[in-house]
């Protein structure tokens, strides 16, 4: 196919049946022009070189995600010295046209606009004169309802198992330090202006925030819990009213450092290669919050109730440790966290932590495949998140002892400090 044949800034897909019955959808819809992928291909390689061709294909049969869709884009240009032909792969996440209850999801939680601005305007922020690794994958372009980014899989990174052992923990909470980082250098240059001020789109809250349909699947999910809390013999009597806690977590501290923080650290969102380096994708739910929020957020998505009773204090120890290490070498001249602040946000961030979890785990710890079914599915996607998760969640843990298990595991521990809601602190 000739670049003649795609000035018409439509789309191109492959003719074969199993690409273009996933992509179908997008045909009118014009994600990514022409001229685009001419942008793409200067930002990634050379202005010098000659674009061939381009397709899109499904990127992967399981589900990666829960708010978008997710394709790879395969470029072919030419190099001008030698006529060579290369290929060269991207991730490209956009919006999924063919489930519309998911559309309407997306759009009232504000989630894909929040990701745009910050590929586009926060990110390069951040990590402008940045000394050290990279924790956010390379952004090749943004339009309103696509982001292109470098294919991970190329760099040999990849994800890990959904619960992580201390090396693999390490290396997240050293890569959302950096990040961490980051934002306080950022901040600094900003001359007493916050991050959340100059960039309030990319900010603000689009998790928990009392819209209609955001409250719906916050219902709908506590309602599991207490379900299987009281099949479980517990006593479920504050867990709803308890949970509310929950809606604290989009607040900056009045009184502690704030940083950009991802808000949405389980496993899919976490990618290692073979040296034990981490990057960060997904940063739809991205919030402007203290730093313990990130680390116990992490911490209770990916580890055990046994892990963290065992080794929660040597972990926010390492977290200390290398956020100094990552603002000494940065010559940071700004207001250095205490960890004595850092002490006191994590038990302020303990309980809504465990809340978000209880709400996430029966979700993110489904297969991959089983999840693209629930997903992909208009009447299942629905059904099980605004309306009952139970059916779908009974047949899983009847199918997988292994989620059964970390299922109940965290509405064992929602129930048990559900009832002492009253000791426990709020954020400040």
């Amino acid at each position: 196919m000739s670049c003649q044949s795609i000035t018409d800034n439509t789309l191109h897909l492959k003719s074969n049946q199993r690409y273009t019955e996933g992509l179908s959808h997008f045909k009118n819809k014009n994600i990514i022009t022409f001229y685009e992928v001419e942008e793409i291909l200067k930002n990634a390689v050379s202005s010098s070189v000659e674009l061939i061709d381009y397709n899109f294909h499904i990127y992967s049969e399981e589900k990666l995600g829960f708010l978008g869709k997710y394709l790879c884009l395969v470029l072919e240009y030419k190099k001008p010295c030698n006529g060579e032909y290369i290929k060269q792969r991207f991730f490209v996440k956009t919006i999924p046209y063919d489930i519309p209850s998911q559309i309407a999801y997306i759009e009232d939680k504000g989630a894909f606009r929040k990701e745009i601005e910050f590929f586009k305007y926060l990110m390069p922020f951040l990590m402008e004169n940045f000394k050290g690794d990279d924790w956010a994958p390379q952004c090749y372009l943004t339009n309103k309802n696509t982001i292109v980014l470098e294919d991970m899989k190329l760099q040999g990174f990849s994800n890990r198992s959904k619960i992580f052992n201390e090396i693999t923990l390490k290396s997240a909470i050293a890569c959302i330090a950096r990040m961490h980082s980051c934002s306080l250098i950022a901040e600094e240059k900003l001359n007493g202006r916050s991050l959340n001020k100059v960039y309030p789109n990319a900010c603000q809250e689009s998790e928990y925030k009392p819209s209609n349909r955001n409250y719906k699947w916050f219902v709908t999910a506590i309602h599991l819990a207490i379900s299987i809390a009281e099949d479980l013999g517990l006593d479920a009597s504050a867990i709803l009213e308890s949970s509310h806690r929950v809606f604290e977590i989009g607040k900056p501290s009045e009184n502690k450092c704030n940083v950009i923080s991802h808000g949405d650290l389980w496993s899919n969102n976490i990618l290692f290669n073979s040296t034990n380096c981490c990057k960060l994708v997904d940063f739809q739910l991205i919030r402007y919050a203290p730093l313990a929020h990130d680390v116990m957020q992490l911490l209770y998505l990916t580890t055990t109730r046994e892990f963290r009773e065992k080794f929660e204090m040597k972990m926010v120890k390492y977290y200390y440790k290398e956020l100094i290490e990552s603002l000494s070498i940065n010559n940071f001249q700004g207001i250095v966290p205490t960890f004595t602040e850092v002490l006191q946000g994590v038990e302020e961030q303990r309980f809504p932590a465990l809340v978000s979890t209880t709400i996430n785990f029966p979700t993110i710890m489904i297969n991959n495949k089983i999840g693209a079914e629930i997903m992909d599915s208009e009447n299942a996607y629905e059904a099980y998140f605004f309306q009952d998760r139970r059916p779908f969640v009974n047949k899983i843990m009847s199918l997988d002892s292994e989620y059964e298990w970390r299922v109940k595991e965290i509405v064992r521990e929602l129930a048990e400090w559900s009832l002492k809601i009253d000791r426990l602190p709020h954020a400040t």
